[in-house]
């Protein structure tokens, strides 16, 4: 006997509340979710008074409204495509059904629009027959937007999308429900299943983050902005937890590997910093880089999973602390004449954590005092991998917290030394003043640690009274934006042997400062970026915008194959690859794509992996050895598979390169 699923089962009616009403809001339409008999499962969004007060209220209305949605979502999927249909009250809507394992769990209508506008007689009828006034019915009915065709058609092409993604969520958690079962029966198959889910999940992801990041690029209302933005967020952030979940497989699996490579160690604290200030900007919470200059310029260790633990560690701490500060330190002790340890330590003024939750701290699926932090999210997994990760590159973990003070973790780990010339130096320090106006407390120890580690002569200062500028120095002048006023700015520009340094915020760089001697500068503020700004070098943010990503080319000349079974997937690939300026071509199938290919030269080919009747693997094997004319054309695998050893095996297979799912512009680019 087939199960019967309800789609509240398997997305949450709050999710299904904010999908819908971001979709209201962009189309300016009402909208609805019900579920598969046609029964609302959410408040309506947008709705006209002639549905609300009179279509649905009456006992017959009601049910008439509910044959409608069903009758609309049905057609739509013996369609395969969206639906306009009249309801019994005489509005246009539109529906679309959210499908999963084949069944119709739920559906998703808009509408309540005309594209005339509407006739005395007619709403007369509809009102008689609905039992209600029809004079109240027919002023209702003068109110109903009248839009034009195209417009509406429009709408329901958009709705459909969206119903797709619905349901693709929906199968996905259809699919997790039953491997949850699967895991109960066999517990031993866990980290399979794992591995697995994560491949299922990454095909809606990539629909859901594509799709909110081709939105952004569109002219939309302020409110409907905000709401895709949060769509994109709340998906980049479950994204994370399915990584965690896949890293806790590989390990669990023994297939976790290390892969070393030379780096450069400045590198990891330049992209924690960005990701550590974007999660503290909305708290009054300062974060530190207390960064030893010395640290040799290139080790060789495997940087990605280094990156991966600190940022754990930096993300708890920016998670549980709300006012203080976040500590992160970087130095290193030498061992042997090739060979270093790399030592971290992340320092918070957080909540901290009991005595009696140390010894739990590093497990699975856990988060402590689970009460208290309710509202943190996470998958409890961080830690757990971290330390997993520390050991398996023959490293040490720690940690000291004192409960409502917080906390100290710090982890080191042995690295091949390839170049021993220190990270950061300054020129010339002897000949250097720098002169500090700092109003955070931890900043101005911080860049007086700098400095002095720097060799460089360091004063502080409460007024530019205080300025004196000897002639066998160059002076330096750091001032924090709190503390900034015309006098000082007036000063700086009238002084332009005296270079300026106004630190800001990390999210505002707000101010009109086009003097040569001054540099404005975005916290944190530590010793890269002051040796910089002492040697007179450029300095380097990251956007203002995440959304807005930079690329110095464009391709119109360029002719594009995507091959993918998922329409979704081929939407968000070309919408992906739309600022290029390419001309792209879609196919729906492994063997369709051949056909293309022997009627048409492409420059380049994206190739989904999992595929019916040809998968990619398969497909390229034929395109490789019957069309030797496309030898040289490089052949990009896109997968939603990714466990370690992927990209070896595409490679070995004949294509060029891999891109895992979700696709990201920057990693096309």
């Amino acid at each position: 006997m087939e199960e019967i699923l309800n789609l509240t089962d398997l997305i949450s009616v709050d999710t299904l509340q904010r999908v819908q009403d971001a979709f209201s809001a962009m189309t300016g339409m009402a909208a609805l979710t019900t579920d598969a008999d046609g029964i609302p499962v959410t408040r309506g969004s947008n709705f006209t008074d002639f549905c609300m007060k009179y279509a649905r209220e009456s006992k017959d209305g009601h049910i008439r409204c509910e044959q409608c949605d069903k009758f609309g979502a049905e057609d739509s999927w013996k369609k395969g495509g969206p639906t306009t249909y009249f309801c019994h009250a005489g509005l246009i809507d539109y529906a679309a059904p959210i499908l999963a394992n084949g069944q119709m769990v739920g559906s998703f209508i808009g509408g309540q629009v005309l594209t005339e506008p509407p006739k005395r007689e007619q709403i007369f009828q509809i009102a008689w027959d609905l039992g209600v006034r029809p004079q109240d019915l027919w002023a209702a009915a003068q109110k109903v937007r009248v839009l034009e065709k195209k417009e509406i058609e429009k709408a329901a092409e958009f709705l459909f999308i969206v119903a797709n993604v619905l349901s693709d969520m929906a199968y996905g958690q259809y699919r997790s429900i039953q491997g949850t079962r699967e895991i109960e029966r066999a517990n031993n198959m866990k980290s399979d299943f794992l591995a697995n889910m994560s491949h299922e999940i990454r095909t809606p992801m990539n629909a859901v983050i594509g799709m909110a990041e081709m939105a952004l690029r569109e002219k939309l209302p302020p409110a409907a902005r905000d709401y895709i933005r949060q769509i994109k967020t709340s998906s980049k952030a479950l994204l994370t937890i399915i990584n965690d979940i896949l890293d806790f497989s590989k390990i669990e699996a023994g297939k976790m590997d290390i892969v070393p490579v030379e780096y450069e160690p400045m590198s990891i604290v330049n992209d924690i910093a960005n990701i550590a200030e974007e999660r503290l900007k909305e708290k009054e919470v300062e974060l530190i880089l207390d960064i030893s200059p010395d640290v040799p310029s290139r080790l060789y260790g495997d940087n990605i999973r280094i990156k991966q633990i600190l940022l754990n560690i930096v993300n708890n701490a920016a998670k549980f602390t709300t006012t203080g500060q976040v500590v992160v330190r970087m130095f290193h002790e030498q061992r042997t004449e090739g060979k270093v340890l790399l030592c971290f330590s992340v320092e918070d003024t957080g909540i901290g954590i009991k005595e009696e939750d140390l010894r739990k701290l590093f497990s699975s699926f856990q988060q402590l005092d689970s009460k208290r932090n309710r509202n943190i999210e996470g998958t409890g997994l961080g830690l757990a991998i971290s330390r997993q990760l520390t050991h398996l590159m023959e490293g040490e973990i720690h940690v000291r917290s004192q409960y409502g003070r917080g906390s100290i973790f710090s982890f080191e780990l042995p690295q091949v030394l390839i170049n021993k010339e220190p990270s950061i130096s300054v020129r010339n320090p002897e000949r250097i003043l720098a002169f500090g106006m700092i109003k955070n407390e931890y900043l101005k120890q911080n860049l007086a640690a700098d400095c002095e580690r720097f060799g460089v002569d360091y004063r502080e200062i409460a007024s530019i009274e205080e300025i004196e500028m000897p002639e066998d120095k160059e002076c330096f002048l750091f001032a924090e934006r709190e503390l900034l006023t015309p006098l000082i700015e007036e000063f700086v520009q009238n002084t332009p042997e005296l270079t300026a340094a106004f630190v800001f915020p990390f999210q505002s760089l707000e101010g009109n400062f086009n003097a040569p001697n001054v540099h404005m500068v975005r916290k944190p503020l530590y010793s890269m970026n002051v040796a910089l700004i002492f040697n007179h070098e450029g300095l380097h943010f990251a956007d203002d915008d995440a959304d807005v990503i930079e690329f110095n080319f464009i391709a119109p000349d360029a002719e594009v194959l995507i091959v993918d079974d998922n329409a979704i997937n081929l939407t968000v690939a070309e919408g992906l690859l739309e600022p290029l300026q390419m001309k792209v071509d879609l196919a729906l199938s492994g063997k369709e794509a051949i056909t293309k290919i022997s009627e048409h030269r492409y420059d380049i080919i994206f190739m989904d992996h999992m595929m019916p009747e040809l998968d990619g693997v398969e497909t390229t094997h034929i395109i490789r050895r019957f069309h030797p004319e496309y030898n040289d054309v490089p052949i990009i695998a896109l997968t939603a598979n990714a466990m370690n050893g992927t990209r070896e095996v595409f490679l070995e297979e004949g294509m060029n390169e891999c891109i895992a799912m979700p696709v990201v512009l920057k990693v096309l680019i």
